[in-house]
């Protein structure tokens, strides 16, 4: 008999769960994608996003067809094209990694109540899920802190290879070029999908930046993070293979504080996966009910306040620099992500919705768990959230973080001749000055659009009003 394993987000073989359980039972498997038009018809999805899938998707399909095997690609409902090519091969079973968004959610449910052969679900995506990680009341953590202490001590299984099969022959869809699906890209790109660039990233990172990312990692002009996070989204390498690689690194110095801080962003996705699936209510409202009736601002001023931030010229150099990183590369440093989350909610006072659309479409690693959580965070309405009145200030969270301007200077090259000592603050500059860096304010780089400290205070009347 046959079976499928219909693959999602998990772009790879070795370490795929379902892949990996299903050789153990069969020695035909028909490794099965579906292009999913329900999915892209209903999600908010950009270039970066969709061209890292793409890339990897036909990563996928090379790889499985060098080694002789094939990735069988069908474009259209998943219910409908898994009911296919069950009847094509007399399928017996079908295997998949479980998702824990609500979409997918809904649509796992309907293929498991309405395919008439058994379907097998795996844990693949994170190290942790749902209610595996309890508080003593048995309830699932809505604190990180008490959650990371049981995480940590939780044992984590090593990956695993797959063992032999075949791939019966079947008709196959092509991969789907950008410009089929309606996306396309001006300027550079600078990333590349699948498993032989996220295998590289990941050892590169273990062999020399690992240690230094607890000195490092909150300072966005240096190369300090592991940039892994498309490829975990994507699943061009697995969870338990970044683990692993960090407990390796862990044996070869005495130095453990990198390594266990950057272990701790792993625990931080898994806690924001077990949110999500506990509480699948925050894709769309407030994890914090009583803010969810908070009166957000949208009248015309507020919504040409937006335009000015998507397009990075607030005139706060550290948030501004933030969106053109995002904007040109399709990726945010996370001390900056956090910085740009909260001038969304403390200085515009803008619904976190959108905040969260438009990193949809513009990151190349927008995780809806993981941004959920981070947005929600920041905005001061999420699970474990900061506190309302603790608000991010954008001018001395660029000195402290950004202390020479390097960041600020590489994507916003007006700023490039300012002096050091207003680089923080163009807008300080005296006249003779603006005309030697060549940048002159309201003209060439703007003035800053909104008072800090008045909307600071604006916003803990907003906070304070909804509670």
């Amino acid at each position: 008999m046959v079976a499928i394993v219909w693959l999602r987000r998990s772009m790879r073989e070795y370490d795929n769960t379902a892949i990996v359980r299903a050789s153990k039972n069969h020695d035909k498997i028909v490794p099965f994608y579906v292009v999913d038009d329900e999915y892209f018809a209903s999600h908010d999805l950009g270039y970066p996003r969709v061209r890292f899938w793409r890339d990897s998707l036909a990563d996928l399909k090379e790889k499985l067809q060098e080694k002789g095997k094939d990735l069988v690609i069908r474009k259209g409902k998943p219910l409908k094209e898994l009911k296919k090519v069950v009847d094509e091969v007399d399928a017996d079973e079908v295997y998949h990694n479980r998702d824990y968004e609500p979409y997918a959610r809904e649509r796992d449910e309907k293929v498991s109540q309405e395919l008439d052969i058994s379907v097998k679900t795996f844990k693949d995506v994170v190290l942790h899920e749902k209610r595996e990680i309890l508080t003593n009341k048995g309830e699932p953590y809505k604190v990180y802190s008490y959650y990371r202490d049981k995480w940590f001590k939780k044992e984590k299984r090593k990956p695993q290879e797959p063992e032999n099969y075949e791939v019966p022959k079947l008709e196959s869809d092509n991969v789907p070029s950008l410009e089929e699906l309606g996306f396309k890209w001006e300027g550079d790109w600078p990333w590349r999908g699948g498993r032989k660039s996220g295998k590289k990233k990941l050892e590169k990172f273990v062999e020399n930046q690992i240690f230094n990312y607890e000195d490092k990692r909150d300072f966005p002009a240096e190369s300090s993070t592991s940039k892994l996070s498309p490829h975990l989204k994507f699943g061009t390498i697995s969870i338990r293979e970044a683990y692993w690689a960090a407990e390796e690194a862990r044996k070869k110095t005495g130095d453990e504080s990198g390594i266990d801080t950057w272990e701790e962003e792993l625990a931080w996705r898994d806690f924001y996966f077990q949110v999500l699936w506990n509480w699948p209510e925050e894709a769309e409202k407030a994890f914090l009910e009583k803010y969810r009736g908070i009166d957000w601002h949208w009248d015309d001023k507020h919504k040409e306040l937006w335009k000015k931030f998507k397009k990075g010229r607030t005139g706060f150099p550290f948030v501004d620099a933030a969106i053109r990183q995002m904007n040109e590369t399709g990726w945010m440093h996370n001390r900056p992500r956090m910085v740009v989350a909260s001038f969304a909610a403390k200085d515009l006072h803008v619904d976190w919705r959108k905040l969260h659309k438009v990193m949809s479409e513009r990151l190349v690693d927008a995780e809806i768990a993981s941004m959920l959580g981070g947005i929600q965070w920041a905005y001061s309405v999420g699970t474990d959230a900061q506190p309302y009145f603790r608000v991010f200030n954008p001018w001395t969270q660029g000195e402290k973080h950004d202390p020479d301007g390097k960041y600020i200077r590489e994507w916003i090259p007006e700023l490039d001749k300012v002096p050091e000592q207003y680089i923080h603050r163009p807008y300080k500059m005296p006249e003779d000055v603006q005309e030697e860096s060549g940048c002159r304010i309201g003209e060439d780089y703007p003035e800053p659009v909104v008072a800090h400290k008045e909307e600071k205070e604006k916003a803990v009347e907003l906070f304070e009003k909804a509670s």
